[in-house]
């Protein structure tokens, strides 16, 4: 039976890491050296005011988030806040039985660890980058006085924290009362929607590890979903062949996901 290759390759095809590696503390401080930026397709920055981009531009800085890096731990304290613009990010909460599941996803439509800016907390969940790309990165402190030197900044942010808690929300149901093949096409739709990519860098492990499942369970159904030719995959990668009969596949999850984004 085929399956997804065990490695994970950069875009570049120059490095690869096994899954199941550990990354806490390595891939936490791998990310490329930050430049600085004059504008961003990052929807969150592209849409603040001229005067705003310009009070933070300074401080904002480009940076190449790899495939599976770490940029949170839970409880860690928040050091950068960072706005995907090709990258895609997940959160993953750990269940009682040492397994994760993802509760968000987030490309370049939001941004990753502006919650405890608000509510003065450390990380509550572990974020890691699901699809390697290119993220916009500011200082936490510096985003914070941002904030409270400029209120209107604090309202451009507000969409996007409503936008995280209803994610959350919904994810919540999504997990407790959809199948495991409705939520991966729910998923892998809103991977490409935030990802722009016809094929995306995923293996079984990561799949498994997204929904919360046993690999074993990914393997059947995507071997099913190929063979009715909803999706294709080789090594490594994964491609969503038949747009339309995915969605007819996915929970409706997917719908109020989409609206929201």
């Amino acid at each position: 039976m085929e399956r997804f290759d065990s490695y994970n390759y950069s875009i570049d095809s120059t490095y690869y890491s096994p899954v199941g590696t550990s990354y806490a503390h390595s891939t936490r401080t791998s990310t490329t050296a930050s430049m600085p930026i004059v504008s961003s397709s990052n929807e969150l920055l592209a849409a603040l005011s001229s005067d705003l981009f310009k009070r933070l531009q300074p401080s904002l800085r480009s940076v190449f988030l790899s495939a599976e890096q770490y940029l949170y731990m839970q409880d860690d304290r928040l050091d950068y806040v960072y706005f995907p613009e090709t990258a895609v990010v997940s959160e993953f909460r750990t269940l009682d039985d040492g397994r994760m599941v993802e509760v968000s996803l987030t490309g370049h439509e939001g941004a990753v660890g502006f919650l405890p800016l608000f509510c003065n907390s450390r990380v509550t969940n572990c974020t890691q980058v699901s699809q390697a790309g290119s993220a916009i990165r500011i200082e936490s402190e510096i985003l914070a006085k941002m904030i409270r030197l400029h209120p209107e900044l604090s309202i451009a942010l507000a969409p996007q924290v409503d936008q995280y808690v209803r994610q959350i929300s919904q994810r919540s149901v999504c997990n407790m009362y959809h199948s495991v093949k409705e939520r991966l096409c729910t998923w892998l739709l809103l991977a490409q929607d935030r990802s722009g990519k016809k094929t995306m860098k995923l293996t079984h492990e990561q799949i498994a590890r997204i929904l919360g499942v046993y690999r074993p369970s990914v393997t059947c159904i995507a071997l099913e979903m190929r063979k009715k030719q909803l999706i294709d995959y080789s090594r490594g990668g994964v491609s969503i062949r038949d747009r339309a009969k995915v969605e007819q596949s996915a929970c409706t999850c997917y719908t109020e996901l989409a609206h929201a984004y």
